[in-house]
């Protein structure tokens, strides 16, 4: 879930920034980010648009001519809305937009562009936007952007756990950072009528609704919303519709409460009946879908037919229109569980059944009820007829009786008893004390806290769980798997990946499908009945939530990532085991520096291929030119692991299009064990003892024509590495390429060559030997000569 950062400052006054406040979220539980981080640039003006002409050299551009109201600049600008008198935000030159992107001066297809004419997803106000932001008419010009929009909102991405359903909202999160920082909540004041007529039009025929609240409003205009409220509802994802559908969602953005507006008029009867579908019974939602109702599931009737599927989605039928006049707004509580089974046998979810699948408060029915009627009749105008609210069961609070003591057992520590009832409170818990305990009365909303241990959770929560003290404890992993040859790998992986400052990661196997196909992978399996839509598919590669991992930590600030995976992929030929790393930014951090070191090296290909290159095992696994490199690989920086022959594995440097937002290269690695484990079932695996006897380093350099790739010289190399025997291995340190001295077309590379016998110490002239059939064959076979 999205959330405004400046909207929730609405609700609880707090100091800290958007990247303070992501931390403190954490220590209460909550996982969260920031996706949009406010005025992130430097340099942005208003300006006026004086001319558009097309551009000489393209029918995709236009040449415009604009005005700070100081200077004119000419920009090559490619948006298909740009028009004259126009006001736009103008990054000129030197101006920094996100992601550290500076402005220069730059001729575009010939034609000098003196900055640049901004979109809002170019200035991270938005994940999308169709063309050039277009500011207001009257906006003056050479203002500074962030002035303009007055205080640039930042926004905030959470995640809660399944049974904090009281967290999808800005004031449940607002709740969250008052209890942490001690300061008090503020709900937007509501103006309730008290004497209204009742509707008498309601029927409650099924035990799944609750509580039913319904109000009828004539007299309203529907058109479009006020820009503050398409505003906010966009930071949170949501596609503004008109004014009336606009503030249901607000409301449930603000209170958590879902709400649902029909035209009152497109019904067929002035009667709401809340009943359970008969088999086959059929709707058309608000989505254009038809769905086909199984017995039982709970829907919003008029008395010829369903309207809405309650909870889920309104019916197409009775949905708000330019020409509705008088609407019928319902606030209710439907049965959780009853939610959940409809959506998942629909494969039809919503921001709603997201929130009623986690339970509702009582108490907010009604408050987000009175807020929507207040906005409607505010900004759709209109009037309030009627309000009716039925419910099946009488709610009853719950009440725990928490013991200081067994907080104290418990934790492990001791919480002051002043301290104790302060968080609670906090939290919107009412207390009663009764001489060594506390009657604690829990408000409607926190459904998750049902016995004494979950309010001492809550505490331990609150207070922060570093106030636990530690004790040392050694453990102990074991992964030898049957010792088999497989497992060594995996273990002698971690040892030597870890010891160079790798993380493990642990991820789960179900993912979203836009996560796969971002990187051109596709799925094999689908889950049935998923959790949610972020967990509906089976992974088929590490890749995606490696990926999402190293992301996360960007954004936390980490200049470097290296992080490895051990699990499970859902192939088409079902489970394989599988092995995969990634790694982005700088090799080691500022103070392992030594005082000598003047580069900093960066896990590019050639640094990346030397890790993998070292963690191998065993002379049997080879790096060799990768053939067929899947999609996401960059071309020209990739390779391919081969063992006996067999492809199992394979590396390189992510293509630009994927890491468009990360500023260094990204490498990943990837090795399939399966295959691993079924050659080595086929196969015989024989032990040499190490040779006692030195090696002889020679460095040969020779030159080449540019044209022939580098992989024809190590075919060469390596087929006299077979035949003789004594060259054991090679190694590229250095290429060199000016033609003034090497010639017209060529190139240099020098090779370091390792050579031992096993049985004996070898001579001069034997190397000496070695080294001249090796020249021999590659001047023969490829024209590459000893370098003069």
């Amino acid at each position: 879930m999205k959330i405004s950062y400046n909207l929730l400052k609405k609700f609880v006054d707090f100091e800290a920034s958007p990247s303070d406040l992501t931390s403190i979220l954490m220590s209460i539980g909550i996982e969260s980010s920031v996706i949009s981080q406010g005025c992130g640039w430097t340099g942005v003006v208003t300006a006026k648009v004086l001319d558009v002409q097309k551009h000489p050299g393209s029918d995709k551009l236009f040449l415009c001519r604009v005005s700070d109201g100081t200077k004119e600049y000419s920009i090559v600008c490619g948006a298909k809305n740009i028009t004259l008198g126009q006001t736009v935000p103008l990054a000129k030159i030197g101006a920094v937009l996100p992601g550290s992107f500076e402005i220069k001066n730059s001729k575009i297809r010939g034609v000098n562009s003196e900055g640049m004419i901004c979109s809002e997803k170019e200035l991270g106000l938005k994940e999308e936007s169709d063309g050039i932001f277009v500011l207001d008419e009257k906006t003056k010009v050479g203002v500074p952007l962030e002035k303009v929009l007055g205080g640039v909102d930042s926004v905030l991405e959470i995640e809660i756990a399944t049974n904090r359903g009281d967290c999808l909202s800005h004031l449940g999160i607002a709740r969250e950072i008052g209890a942490k920082l001690r300061k008090t909540v503020s709900v937007p004041q509501v103006k309730v009528l008290k004497k209204l007529p009742v509707l008498n039009c309601i029927e409650i025929k099924s035990n799944l609704c609750k509580r039913y609240i319904g109000s009828v409003i004539s007299g309203v205009k529907v058109g479009d919303s006020p820009r503050w409220l398409i505003d906010i509802l966009a930071k949170s994802g949501i596609r503004s519709i008109n004014n009336i559908v606009d503030i249901t969602n607000f409301v449930m953005i603000e209170f958590g409460q879902p709400l649902h507006a029909f035209d009152l008029a497109k019904l067929s009867s002035k009667k709401i009946i809340i009943r359970e579908s008969a088999s086959l019974e059929k709707i058309t939602a608000l989505d254009g879908k038809n769905y086909k109702l199984e017995s039982g599931m709970l829907v919003i009737a008029d008395e010829q037919k369903p309207v809405a599927i309650a909870g889920i989605m309104g019916g197409e039928f009775s949905g708000i229109d330019e020409k509705t006049e008088t609407i019928f707004l319902e606030s209710a509580i439907f049965d959780a569980s009853s939610i959940r089974k409809t959506s998942k046998k629909l494969n039809l979810s919503s921001d709603s059944s997201y929130r009623f699948e986690r339970g509702l408060g009582w108490d907010i029915a009604e408050l987000a009820v009175w807020r929507a009627v207040n906005l409607i009749t505010e900004i759709a105008g209109g009037k309030q007829e009627a309000l009716e609210d039925l419910h099946t069961v009488k709610y009853e609070k719950t009440k725990i009786a928490l013991r200081f003591e067994r907080v104290s057992k418990i934790l492990g520590y001791v919480v002051e008893e002043a301290e104790i009832g302060e968080i609670l409170r906090f939290l919107g818990i009412d207390l009663q004390t009764k001489g060594e305990m506390i009657l604690c009365t829990i408000p409607s909303w926190r459904n998750d806290i049902k016995i004494e241990v979950d309010l001492i959770e809550e505490i331990a929560r609150i207070k922060g769980y570093d106030a636990i003290p530690t004790s040392k404890t050694n453990i102990y992993y074991s992964y030898t798997a049957n010792n088999s040859f497989l497992s060594s790998i995996v273990e002698e992986f971690r040892i030597k990946l870890k010891g160079i400052g790798f993380s493990e990661a642990l991820n789960c196997s179900f993912l979203e499908v836009s996560e796969l196909e971002k990187f051109g992978l596709r799925y094999y399996y689908k889950i049935a009945n998923p959790i949610s839509k972020e967990n509906e598919f089976l992974r088929s590669s590490l890749l995606p939530c490696l990926f999402k991992n190293l992301m996360l930590n960007i954004r936390q600030g980490s200049e470097t990532v290296s992080l490895f995976e051990h699990g499970k992929i859902f192939a088409d030929v079902g489970e394989r085991k599988t092995f995969s790393a990634i790694m982005c930014g700088r090799v080691w951090h500022e103070w392992w520096k030594w005082t000598e070191q003047k580069v900093n090296p960066k896990f590019d290909f050639y640094f990346g291929g030397g890790i993998i290159k070292n963690i191998l095992p065993s002379e049997e696994f080879m790096i060799v030119e990768n053939l067929t490199p899947p999609s996401y690989f960059h071309i020209g920086k990739t390779a391919a692991i081969l063992f006996r022959g067999k492809v199992i594995g394979r590396f390189g440097i992510l293509k630009p299009s994927l890491t468009i937002d990360i500023k260094d290269e990204v490498f990943y690695f990837e090795m399939d064990l399966e295959s691993v484990e079924n050659i080595c079932v086929k196969k015989t695996t024989f032990y040499k003892a190490y040779s006692k006897f030195p090696i002889v380093k020679r460095d040969l350099s020779v030159t080449a024509d540019k044209s022939l790739q580098f992989a024809e010289i190590e075919k060469v190399i390596k087929t006299v590495m077979k035949s003789g025997g004594i060259l054991k291995d090679y190694s590229l340190f250095s290429v060199y390429n000016d033609e003034t001295k090497l010639g017209d077309g060529k190139i240099s590379y020098a090779f370091r060559l390792s050579y031992r016998n096993d049985k004996k110490t070898l001579s001069d002239k034997e190397v000496n030997d070695d080294i001249a059939i090796l020249l021999n064959k590659l001047d023969s076979d490829l024209n590459v000569k000893l370098r003069q």
